[in-house]
């Protein structure tokens, strides 16, 4: 009995090309047919399309389609990047990303309705500065809005007992907070620090902060108030100049002038000692510094250089482990959208296969992780 094949659009392969950012060449040494395919002179499998779909990261009903599909992904205005480089400009989304702002914007999505249905109300702070206002009064407005406290770092023993410090506070206030370095639950589709850091999708009842958890631990701390800034200017951007506003806001709100000058006066230069005090990345205490006029622009470049030179030289000496599943389950998972689905299971506004699908595992699997975002939330 001959082979079952399928009659494949080129265009449509072409655009799985496209989709995955790989490059045709990654394709022809995958599928010594692929050039066949392309010309028509072959036609590939079930079988092999599906290969084709695992590979290109696209759902293999889409390979089926006549015509090339038009996903459309509404771009995010900010990103937060390394250096603030041009990446929002291409509007040229990896494959990876792709998916996993469509993932949240699903989530999103399913909250808001759900929110609104229940009667919640709206997150109030939702758009509520400007970048007219002074830099004073915004910090003012994000402290008393999420209740922070001003010496935070003399309660924290360590960094990262401030990123769960924070954490805690931003989520109670109804953002949701989800924190992942690969999409959904494949280990082999790490996220790119390069490509971005983190970002932020506003909404009134169900605003979001996505921080990508292949970065530094370190540098979370400073993406999760980065982010939280956008959520207050109630936009997902500002414009050419809103990555150096957010910048300059979270630092001053993790590094007020007073405290820093004190502590600069008692340790000057030494930024061992800084570190262990506010309990935050060098790399905010050298920006601040900058701010605050205590070194130039020239020496700010210098140590900022010679901490990226340390730092890719630890992590290229550590092990590239994914850590445990249900220790990085809730973070990924996302431990205030764990409680609202719950909620919704327990009430019966939701089944277990829309809950599965929302959060990209079932059965066993789905239990374990829900209920270690419970525990996370302790």
């Amino acid at each position: 009995m001959p082979t079952a094949r399928v009659n494949i659009n080129p265009d449509v392969l072409l655009w799985a090309v496209d989709y995955s950012q790989k490059g045709i060449e990654a394709f022809e040494t995958k599928f010594k047919q692929f050039p066949k395919w392309l010309n028509k002179s072959e036609q590939p499998t079930v079988k092999q399309l599906e290969d084709v779909a695992k590979f290109s990261y696209v759902p293999f009903g889409y390979l089926l389609l006549p015509f090339k599909p038009n996903i459309k992904i509404s771009p995010i205005q900010d990103f937060r990047t390394i250096n603030n480089h041009d990446f929002v400009k291409t509007e040229k989304y990896s494959a990876n990303l792709c998916d996993t702002i469509m993932n949240i914007r699903m989530r999103q999505e399913w909250l808001r309705e759900y929110k609104a249905e229940q009667g919640y109300n709206s997150v109030a702070f939702v758009g509520s500065i400007s970048p007219n206002m002074t830099d004073n009064d915004i910090v003012k407005k994000i402290r008393h809005a999420l209740r922070l406290l001003i010496n935070w770092q003399k309660h924290i023993d360590s960094k990262t007992s401030a990123f769960r410090y924070f954490l805690d506070v931003v989520e109670s206030k109804g953002i949701l907070v989800f924190v992942n370095g690969i999409v959904g639950n494949n280990t082999h589709r790490k996220l790119s620090v390069k490509e971005f850091r983190g970002f932020a999708l506003v909404d009134d009842f169900a605003p979001v902060i996505f921080i990508n958890g292949a970065d530094a631990p370190a540098a979370r701390l400073f993406t999760l108030l980065h982010e939280v800034v956008h959520i207050f200017l109630g936009r997902d951007g500002l414009d050419d100049h809103s990555e150096p506003f957010c910048n300059r806001i979270a630092a001053k709100i993790l590094v007020p002038y007073d405290s820093f000058n004190e502590q600069w006066n008692l340790h000057t230069n030494d930024y061992d000692a800084l570190e262990k005090y506010f309990k935050v990345s060098q790399l905010v205490l050298y920006r601040m510094a900058l701010v605050y006029g205590k070194i130039d622009d020239k020496e700010h470049k210098r140590l900022v250089a010679d901490y990226d030179k340390k730092y890719q030289e630890k992590k290229n000496n550590e092990s590239n482990g994914g850590g445990d599943f249900y220790n990085t389950s809730p973070y990924r998972a996302g431990r205030s959208f764990c409680k609202y689905l719950r909620e919704a299971l327990t009430e019966g506004k939701i089944s277990y296969g829309e809950a599965y699908q929302l959060l990209g595992v079932k059965g066993n699997t789905f239990e374990n992780v829900m209920n270690s975002a419970a525990e996370g939330r302790e």
